[in-house]
C-alpha cells in the first residue's frame, strides 16, 4: 500500500510532522533564519578554523558544485546568534528543480544513484565537522547507510559524514558560545573551502575518527579532546556496511 502513495506526499507528510514536533518541543522558535551579517560587521568576523576538501571530475562533478553554490547562498554570512539552532534544510529549502537544483550522486536505499538536488551531503560534512572541531553543540545529524570509498578516494575521513534528505534528515547544531558565528565558502575548479567565522577567538580541538573493521560494518567512534589537555571524550559511534560491489571513484 506504502508504494502507491506519491514521494512528493511522503516528503510533505514528514514536513508536517517535523514542522509540529519542533514547535511543541520549542526548537522552531530558536531556529537561525536567513539574516545576514550586515556589510559593516563582515571585517569583524575572522576566520577561526577552516577546512578544505577536494570536489573531483565526475560525470556530476558540475551539478554538485552548481547545487553547492546554490545552497551556499543560503548559508553563506547568515547570523547564528548565541543560543540559536542551525537547521540545514530550514535554510537551504527544498533542493528540487523548481528551486534550481540538478541531478547529483546520492546514497538512497544502500545504492548511489543521480538525483535532484544530489551532493549537498558534502557541503553538511563540512559542517559537522566544522562544528566538532569548534566544540558546537550537535543536536541532528546522520551517518550515511554504507562506505562507498576507498582509502584514496574519500575526500573526508570515514565517520566525518552527515548526509541530509529532505524531510527525513536534516544537520542542526546549536550556538552554545556567548558571541554569534557565521560560515564562509570559497568553491574552485578542484575544492571546496569551508571556515567558521566569529567577533572573538574560537580554539579548535582535536578530532580523530576511530574505525573498527566488522564482519560486515565498520565501526567508526568520533572522539574529542582539546589541544592542550589529554583527557578525550567519545562523542558517538556510526556504522557503515561495507560495499559488497567494489567501490565507487569518487562521489
Amino acid at each position: 500500500m506504502k508504494h502507491l502513495i506519491p514521494p512528493s506526499f511522503k516528503v510533505s507528510l514528514k514536513i508536517t510532522q517535523r514542522y509540529l514536533a519542533d514547535f511543541f518541543t520549542g526548537e522552531l522558535s530558536k531556529f537561525t533564519n536567513f539574516e545576514l551579517v550586515i556589510d559593516r560587521q563582515k571585517n569583524l568576523f575572522q576566520t577561526q578554523i577552516k577546512i578544505s576538501q577536494p570536489i573531483f571530475a565526475t560525470s556530476h562533478s558540475e551539478n554538485k558544485k552548481h547545487n553547492l553554490n546554490l545552497a551556499i547562498q543560503r548559508i553563506q554570512n547568515v547570523l547564528i546568534l548565541p543560543g540559536k539552532i542551525f537547521s540545514f534544510w530550514h535554510l537551504v529549502g527544498n533542493p528540487n528543480s523548481v528551486n534550481g537544483y540538478q541531478a547529483g550522486r546520492v546514497i538512497s536505499g544502500d545504492r548511489v544513484k543521480a538525483e535532484v538536488g544530489g551532493g549537498l551531503c558534502q557541503l553538511s560534512g563540512l559542517l559537522y565537522l566544522l562544528a566538532l572541531k569548534a566544540g558546537l553543540t550537535i543536536l541532528e545529524r546522520h551517518p550515511h547507510s554504507q562506505d562507498i570509498y576507498t582509502e584514496a578516494t574519500r575526500f573526508a575521513p570515514l565517520g566525518a559524514d552527515a548526509t541530509v534528505v529532505y524531510g527525513y534528515k536534516d544537520f542542526r547544531f546549536q550556538n552554545n558560545f556567548p558571541f554569534p558565528i557565521c560560515f564562509r565558502f570559497a568553491i574552485e575548479p578542484e575544492e571546496i573551502r569551508t571556515s567558521l567565522c566569529a567577533e572573538q577567538l574560537i580554539p579548535e580541538l582535536n578530532i580523530e575518527f576511530k574505525s573498527e573493521e566488522l564482519m560486515h560494518t565498520i565501526k567508526v567512534d568520533t572522539i574529542r579532546w582539546p589541544i592542550d589537555r589529554n583527557d578525550f571524550e567519545v562523542l558517538n559511534s556510526s556504522t557503515y556496511k561495507k560495499l559488497i560491489d567494489h567501490p565507487i571513484d569518487h562521489e
